[in-house]
């Protein structure tokens, strides 16, 4: 598959099928966060888990993750919107270090006690968040879970990760197979009952790639797109959160000649000096009377 796009496509079995390729974004998260090498698989899978749940293409469908693992990872979170765009980073990144990337270590460290918190949101429809406690921790089969949980539908999710000797992250792909109303269930069974039989990050020529996938499926392209990672970051967004903080917070706030705020998802520092705030709160106060 292309890298860096998501692609949507269904079969004349009637089976949904979303593919995501994250490869730029994921290295992009990878450095930004500076992250040992499991924690940065672990980010990877589930933003690309995120961008392949967002599969409502049509109405700009995004998807937010609250991916309680109960481990010294904290919490993992994941943003897909508008489509193409994800982000996404981890509480405490750090205790993966010096742990080898393995299945069971991501088990492990992804959902040791693990809880998942999904909210979506379109275009035609308000946000809404479900939730489901994870019995398997592996990033695919914790999604897995989820969808058939809580969203009841026949579904399968699969990531794959290449890195590189340094462990940097070369490819990140993965995809969702999901069963419409009047699909054919056999031919699901067939393709996706073995869910590691696939491999989205395999060359072309290879029975596990996604072009076997397709062709022996029968899928057709409804939709192509660029994926990147983006954030959603910016002055106007902390001014309104600093605004929904009581009155002594902002009186404490207002002690030091300038305040710093470091976005968790890209990095990126605001230096906010105390005229501004003050400019802020009193224009609040005014707007109120």
């Amino acid at each position: 598959m292309q890298t860096n796009t998501i692609q949507h496509y269904l079969s004349h079995n009637g089976i949904r099928l979303t593919v995501a390729d994250t490869s730029s974004a994921a290295a992009e998260a990878e450095s930004i966060h500076h992250l040992p090498r499991i924690s940065a698989a672990i980010l990877s899978k589930a933003m690309t888990g995120a961008a392949v749940l967002a599969n409502d293409f049509k109405n700009h469908e995004g998807v937010s993750f609250k991916w309680i693992t109960g481990s010294p990872l904290g919490n993992i979170h994941v943003d897909a919107y508008d489509g193409h765009f994800v982000r996404g980073y981890i509480d405490h990144p750090e205790a993966g270090a010096g742990i080898p990337y393995t299945p069971e270590n991501e088990a492990m460290l992804a959902a040791a006690r693990g809880q998942l918190f999904v909210t979506r949101y379109s275009l035609l429809k308000m946000p809404y968040t479900s939730t489901v406690n994870l019995s398997r921790g592996e990033v695919s089969a914790g999604l897995t879970e989820y969808l058939n949980t809580s969203e009841q539908t026949l579904s399968a999710v699969s990531l794959a990760l290449k890195m590189d000797e340094d462990g940097t992250i070369v490819r990140s792909a993965g995809f969702l197979a999901q069963l419409m109303p009047e699909g054919d269930l056999q031919a699901f069974a067939a393709d996706f009952g073995d869910i590691e039989k696939w491999d989205l990050t395999a060359e072309k020529s290879s029975p596990r790639s996604l072009e076997t996938l397709l062709a022996e499926g029968g899928f057709e392209l409804l939709e192509e797109m660029p994926l990147a990672f983006r954030c959603t970051c910016s002055e106007e967004r902390i001014r309104d959160t600093l605004l929904t903080l009581p009155p002594a917070e902002r009186e404490g706030l207002l002690t030091e000649p300038s305040i710093e705020i470091v976005c968790h998802y890209c990095g990126k520092k605001y230096e906010i000096r105390r005229e501004v705030l003050k400019k802020w709160f009193n224009e609040e106060k005014k707007g109120v009377q």
